[in-house]
């Protein structure tokens, strides 16, 4: 069984998710409003129903009955999606969410190095002209809404598989088409959540740092790259046994998170 206990999976359609509930020997969980699975290392993923509502009321459900605790989970948003001319089957990443309704955009941060990046747009109603060069879906806008105020933006992800085009238009997505299009990218998706397993599993590493690492990320808005950063240095300074210049840096005033990071650089140079 692939191990990725820090994701949660927020998946539209039973079909959608049939398949990766099998690769992922996810079981059903209990639950009165949605249908929920988990695996026996903690992945979770919870079908929302089709639209921009039922995806973010499924997120914020998942997010509402995690269990508490001192671990980040990530989020990814998986599904079929529409494109003017992209290839049927092939997937993408997204890189900005646009929600139609409202003209709200996101901008999820890239992580996933062997995937294709494009915009996306969210409809309320499906989109049957494709008009502009992104993929179109109902669900990521309400799913980014949810989880984006969970975690940091890092950690949430959307992937979509391109099911009909002006070609092949939605009339003719059957649910034979739908489960094989998913298989197809299967292995991909394992790929991508083992990235994002990665990034997470590193993220929850930090928090367990000693209390001045905790001092200063409690002080300072810091990126993944920078608390990634704030590890080492913390660790060199505890390697060369300079526990009290460290835990005296953390008390200092910072404008930045740029700043302690170049004092920090600079006493280990010293």
């Amino acid at each position: 069984m692939h191990s990725f206990p820090d994701i949660n999976l927020v998946i539209a359609h039973q079909l959608e998710a049939e398949k990766l509930i099998n690769l992922f020997s996810m079981e059903r969980v209990e639950s009165e409003r949605y249908k929920l699975y988990r695996n026996s290392v903690g992945m979770k993923a919870i079908v929302s129903g089709m639209g921009f509502n039922n995806a973010k009321a499924a997120t914020d459900y998942l997010a509402e009955i995690e269990e508490r605790g001192d671990r980040v989970r990530a989020w990814l948003n998986i599904g079929i999606a529409g494109h003017q001319s992209a290839v049927i089957g092939s997937c993408f990443t997204i890189n900005k969410i646009t929600y139609k309704t409202s003209g709200v955009s996101s901008f999820p941060i890239q992580i996933f190095s062997n995937v294709p990046s494009i915009g996306l747009a969210s409809v309320d109603n499906p989109e049957l002209n494709y008009p502009g060069d992104v993929v179109y879906d109902m669900e990521a806008a309400g799913f980014w809404e949810g989880a984006s105020k969970c975690v940091s933006i890092e950690f949430v992800q959307c992937l979509k598989i391109i099911s009909d085009n002006k070609d092949h238009s939605i009339g003719k997505v059957t649910d034979e088409l739908v489960l094989s299009l998913v298989e197809k990218n299967l292995q991909l998706i394992v790929k991508c959540c083992g990235q994002l397993q990665e990034l997470v599993k590193d993220y929850n590493e930090i928090l367990k740092l000693d209390s001045a690492f905790q001092v200063l990320l409690n002080k300072l808005h810091f990126t993944v790259t920078q608390q990634n950063q704030l590890k080492r240095l913390c660790q060199r300074y505890r390697a060369l046994g300079r526990d009290s210049e460290l835990e005296k840096i953390a008390d200092l005033d910072f404008s930045s998170s740029n700043e302690a990071l170049g004092l920090l650089s600079k006493g280990i140079t010293i």
